[in-house]
């Protein structure tokens, strides 16, 4: 018998061989399917399906894998939605939902990969009572009343519908939260519910999943063995992709025999090394790092001057700030949307920001604003006189803010473009230094991730028109966190609440 070369997970919940699992269970499906599981799947399986003997309810409410493209994701999460709905463990019927990056990707996943599989499964056919391709209403209904159903991705997803079980593929794609904050809601009221997510690695804009890895890792390495399971196959630091002996090490589904005899005929590998030596003459090295090794892809916010990849460490959603606070408020070009952020001091002398209020247009800012000066008493409020917020500068300066404070005024700093790059970086610095907290508010979160930068002489500051979506909470937050460190007194006093 040929001995396999090792392929370990570089993190992972471990399996607690005293609990119950339904993971057997998902691997008859998978053999059901003409997939019978490789070893790696057959892990997450296991694990992910442990019962705790003390609820007898699912271990893990949360199941995270990443691993390099072609390893078997999709098809391992199918068997465990069709397992939602044809075990008996469960009170049927069951509603479980599948979601890509967009409404086409998921049906084209479904309608050219998984159906055909189903339809082919002569132990299932007899489960299942129709399966429905019609356009926006593509689902599965079994004849116990369960169904899989295919949703997009927009932030209704799932509102008004209790589901036991959802899938969110590919989150890489995810810039923001919409997905899951459209999903979780449906799922709060049922005990036993899962949300399964899946991805390869993804890039600088992959908010999402950049949270979901942090998460992860952190569960795996406290061994909670509640919450969250986390399974993540990936290239070691310093992986040389010309080193065709180490793709063993963290690509699950790669044989090193084909044809594949590994499983004695219980199962097989599903990739090769031709296979991955074609991709790689035909792929851009971090195209290629990102997909097969599962490295994410940063040479994009590379290309423009800046990356945040320890912004998603940085939230903390008990932070507060003890300290006076400066204000920063932020309009977008053409006046779409409009943010205040503030910003000051924790009791443990980090730094802390928070955006308080992002509305669409502008007609409600200045009465914000004023409210704002007369309930938290700011001493400075800031603004880039170079961008739309200008406008009110007179507005603002008639309520008494003013670049001359006197008695009974606030300073309104109105920040130059030189100063302004600066305060871009001191933010991406502090950040980077782990001196500063936000509370991972889903707008910054998504502004972070669609932000770019352009150059401005030797430096570089936020670029409204290279960025991919609105940064009036990024841009304000920015302001505000400048305020404070140019003219901020941390004092002792109540923490403040907005």
């Amino acid at each position: 018998m040929m001995l396999l070369p090792t392929c370990l997970p570089r993190f992972a919940t471990r399996r607690r061989p005293e609990r119950e699992s339904f993971g057997g269970e998902l691997a008859d499906i998978g053999v059901a399917l003409g997939q019978p599981f490789m070893p790696h799947q057959r892990l997450i399986a296991d694990v992910g399906c442990e019962i705790d003997p003390v609820t007898g309810l699912p271990a893990y409410r949360e199941v995270i894998t990443t691993v390099p493209r072609q390893t078997g994701k999709t098809t391992l999460y199918l068997t465990w939605e069709i397992n939602r709905c044809v075990s008996p463990r469960w009170a049927h019927p069951q509603r479980v939902v599948f979601t890509a990056q967009s409404g086409k990707d998921a049906r084209d996943k479904w309608l050219d990969e998984l159906f055909p599989l189903i339809r082919r499964a002569r132990k299932l056919r007899p489960l299942v009572q129709r399966i429905y391709e019609g356009m926006g209403n593509e689902y599965i209904l079994f004849k116990n009343g369960s169904r899989i159903r295919l949703l997009s991705s927009s932030t209704s997803t799932g509102h008004s519908k209790t589901l036991h079980q959802a899938t969110m593929d590919e989150i890489w794609h995810d810039a923001d939260f919409r997905r899951e904050q459209g999903l979780r809601p449906a799922m709060i009221t049922v005990e036993d519910a899962q949300l399964l997510m899946c991805s390869t690695a993804g890039t600088d804009l992959s908010v999402v999943l950049e949270r979901k890895m942090e998460a992860g890792r952190r569960a795996a390495l406290e061994d909670s063995g509640s919450g969250i399971a986390y399974f993540e196959y990936s290239a070691p630091d310093g992986w040389d992709p010309e080193d065709e002996a180490g793709y063993f090490s963290f690509m699950p589904a790669l044989c090193p025999d084909p044809p594949c005899r590994c499983g004695a005929g219980k199962w097989r590998h599903t990739v090769t090394l031709d296979a991955i030596r074609s991709e790689r003459r035909s792929m851009e090295p971090a195209e290629f790092a990102r997909a097969y090794g599962n490295i994410p892809d940063r040479s994009r916010a590379a290309a423009h001057g800046v990356s945040m990849p320890g912004w998603g460490s940085c939230a903390d959603a008990a932070s507060r700030v003890v300290s006076r606070i400066a204000v920063g408020f932020s309009v977008a070009p053409d006046r779409s949307w409009s943010a205040v952020a503030v910003a000051g001091a924790r009791a443990d002398g980090l730094g802390h920001g928070e955006v308080v209020q992002r509305r669409p247009g502008t007609g409600w800012l200045v009465e914000y604003l004023t409210g704002l000066y007369e309930r938290q008493d700011p001493f400075v409020l800031v603004m880039n006189p170079a961008g739309a917020a200008a406008a009110f500068e007179k507005e603002l300066i008639a309520l008494r803010w003013s670049a001359k404070p006197g008695p009974g005024q606030r300073l309104l700093q109105l920040t130059g473009m030189r100063e302004y790059a600066a305060a871009c970086g001191e933010l991406v610095k502090d950040i980077a230094d782990q001196q500063f907290r936000h509370l991972g508010q889903e707008p910054l979160d998504a502004a972070v991730g669609a932000v770019r930068t352009r150059p401005l002489s030797d430096s570089w500051a936020w670029s409204w028109k290279l960025s991919a979506a609105d940064i009036s909470s990024l841009e304000a937050l920015t302001l505000a966190w400048h305020g404070f460190k140019t003219h901020g007194l941390v004092s002792a006093h109540d923490p403040v609440v907005f």
